[in-house]
């Protein structure tokens, strides 16, 4: 390995957990809900297996007419699926509970082919979640739909970005929440415009 690699690699490993850490927390300060009505989001009513290898539908089973928040990852991920996981633990132990609606929260994996149910499991009980919160997987073509239909770059699927949605499946209102509020505070905010 050269010199500059050796300083850049754990340059570019530090700042990436400094922005990591940083979103988090929420300290990269949300814009306003308003914001929220720039990307509606179609969800596809595919099939999708979780971690307790269950299978149902997206939207009219497993969201049925609870408040959903959605977010993408994958199990060998080193990047922002870190980032996207500890939102959704927080939003699990913290916020959920205390809505006045239901929450679902879903990790849907962007890799079906390596992401088995089994997988799934064993990855998802590092973050501990609870049965409101699902981590799912499913057949290649659908889970190709819900990632066009929600406008999620994975061409590279190291470099994907970070991407909520949150919505109400009971009146079908799904909104991608914009990049700059992926934060626990944006999510939040997010869910607050539907918790109605």
């Amino acid at each position: 390995m050269n010199r500059i690699a050796i300083v850049a690699v754990p340059l570019a490993a530090f700042l990436g957990l400094a922005v990591s850490a940083a979103i988090v927390a929420g300290r990269v300060p949300p814009r306003q809900a308003a914001a929220m009505e720039q990307e509606p989001i179609s969800l596809p009513d595919v099939l999708l297996t979780d971690h307790h290898n269950r299978e149902a539908a997206l939207v009219s089973q497993i969201a049925g007419d609870d408040l959903l928040v959605i977010t993408f990852n994958y199990t060998t991920c080193e990047s922002v699926c870190g980032v996207g996981n500890a939102i959704m633990q927080k939003l699990d132990k913290t916020v959920a509970s205390r809505m006045k609606r239901p929450v679902r929260l879903l990790s849907i994996t962007i890799n079906p082919t390596v992401d088995t149910p089994g997988i799934l499991a064993e990855a998802a009980w590092k973050w501990g979640p609870s049965e409101r919160w699902l981590w799912t997987t499913g057949r290649p073509g659908d889970i190709e739909k819900i990632l066009r239909q929600a406008n999620a770059r994975t061409a590279d699927i190291e470099l994907h970005e970070l991407v909520f949605i949150v919505g109400d499946a009971k009146q079908k209102d799904f909104r991608r929440v914009p990049v700059n509020d992926a934060t626990v505070s944006g999510v939040v905010a997010a869910l607050d415009e539907y918790d109605r």
